[in-house]
């Protein structure tokens, strides 16, 4: 009886240990895209770019878009995962659209766990009115080397010692593209011999695709690709090193190629970040770009961070964001200095944002911030004035609280968008609920205006049910 229970209470342990091991969080939750929304910082659009890519699990293109949109600090980091997966096994099974960043384990690794595991999600999106807007739900199985999903996407997948296959829909992390592709129908391969990854995929609409990959090392990776749509041809270029990746596709008889360029570098005091989409008139097959990066040939950010985290872990960010649209000579530029400081018990924070450089910066935003973080609750005050072209607007005061533990996290703000209640309040709220199990996560809003009493304005809901 005893032998029973400690061989139940191993195959329980390493159901959890590969359930912790193969999952990865997204850096944004729906809440922050939400308050953006609510705050005016993005647009209902923007909102649901950044929502489709989370979706899609490529978190990298959601922190790309949140940093050009809201001008927020967003890193999606693989580092968590590499170092789990080497300890698990040698074949390269973190999810990730980077493979050089895929390792190989040690001689002690363990073998992956025979016994299914997985989990159930659904997402949920309701309107002011309170009618389900959209859904989304999936089901993901993984046992021994396969994994297997149905729902948002369905694919097989089975990965062991250098060799990869996937069949079904294949989509961005499958391709281990680091730009965004369509999601295609068919199979695809991945083969390790040596230093080197040879790959193929062919599709039900025969599109075909043939590549090959060069690791000399852990932190660097060049790929090349060939494709071969029904009316199109492309070739692709990858690289990676430690300050980031370069990407760049070029669909024949195009006058410019696709470039994608995400560099980075973070030393003790200093850190920056260099973001870009260039690319001509034409968006070329097979590529999925959202509608902002698509409608403008020069989408690019800056940042750069100063830290003192001597002087009370003092930091100032200065961020740069310009947009060029198609065919025009035009270019909007936006900018944002921020300084924060304080320790956790009162950290302020200021910023300046000029929403317009082209209009000499007659449209600027100033908003202040104070929090007080007290071991599990966290209060927090801001206000927010905008001056547009020589008038300043009523100030928006925001007053927010919450509380978190390991299982639990709940939060309450209330806005005052004209300062004065009678003319507009918004209420937010989010309740997060997590266990070794269930995960649950609610998001939801409700705002009054002078001609409209307390309404619901929006509601966001997520289960998750780990078996």
């Amino acid at each position: 009886m005893n032998q029973i229970l400690f061989i139940f209470a191993l195959a329980v342990f390493a159901i959890a240990q590969a359930y912790a091991e193969e999952t990865t969080a997204p850096p944004l939750d729906a809440a922050q895209i939400f308050e953006w929304w609510d705050d005016g910082i993005i647009t209902p659009e923007q909102a649901d770019e950044i929502f489709s890519r989370i979706e899609e699990r490529n978190y990298d293109e959601a922190c790309l878009l949140a940093e050009v949109y809201a001008q927020e600090s967003c890193t999606f980091s693989n580092k968590t995962v590499e170092k789990k997966t080497r300890k698990k096994r040698k074949s390269k099974t973190a999810e990730s659209a980077h493979p050089v960043k895929q390792t190989q384990s040690t001689k002690s690794a363990q073998p992956p766990s025979i016994i299914p595991h997985g989990h159930f999600t659904w997402k949920g999106q309701y309107d002011s009115d309170g009618h389900l807007k959209k859904h989304r739900k999936e089901l993901q199985i993984q046992f021994y080397h396969f994994k297997f999903q149905l729902g948002s996407q369905e694919l097989l997948s089975y990965r062991r010692d250098g060799f990869e296959a996937h069949f079904g829909q294949i989509s961005t992390l499958e391709f281990h593209s680091h730009l965004p592709l369509d999601t295609l129908w068919g199979s695809t391969i991945f083969f390790s011999i040596g230093k080197f990854q040879i790959n193929a995929h062919i599709d039900t609409s025969k599109a075909f695709h043939a590549g090959i990959d060069f690791h000399p090392n852990r932190s660097n990776l060049i790929s090349t690709s060939f494709w071969k749509f029904l009316n199109a041809h492309a070739i692709a270029l990858q690289a990676h090193t430690t300050l980031g990746q370069v990407s760049a596709w070029y669909q024949f008889g195009q006058d410019l190629p696709l470039v994608k360029i995400q560099l980075q570098n973070e030393q003790k005091h200093l850190s920056w970040k260099t973001t870009a989409y260039i690319h001509g008139d034409s968006i070329p097959q097979g590529i999925n770009l959202s509608k902002g990066i698509a409608e403008n040939s020069l989408w690019a950010s800056q940042t750069v961070n100063v830290q003192w985290s001597e002087a009370l872990n003092t930091i100032f960010s200065a961020k740069a964001r310009v947009l060029r649209p198609i065919a025009t000579d035009s270019v909007s530029a936006r900018f944002k200095t921020t300084l924060t400081s304080g320790p956790e018990r009162l950290r302020t924070s200021l910023s300046v944002t000029c929403i317009e450089a082209s209009e000499n910066c007659d449209r600027t935003e100033w908003n202040g911030d104070v929090e007080s973080a007290w071991n599990t609750l966290m209060f927090k005050a801001s206000a927010k004035v905008r001056r547009e072209y020589s008038r300043t607007q009523p100030p928006k005061i925001e007053l927010g609280t919450s509380y978190r533990s390991r299982h639990a996290l709940i939060k309450l703000a209330i806005a005052f968008p004209k300062t004065n209640p009678s003319k507009g309040v918004s209420v937010q709220n989010e309740i997060k609920l997590l266990s070794d199990w269930f995960k649950g996560d609610l998001v939801f809003a409700f705002k009054k205006t002078k001609t409209k009493t307390f309404s619901p304005s929006y509601a966001h809901l997520q289960t998750n049910l780990n078996f």
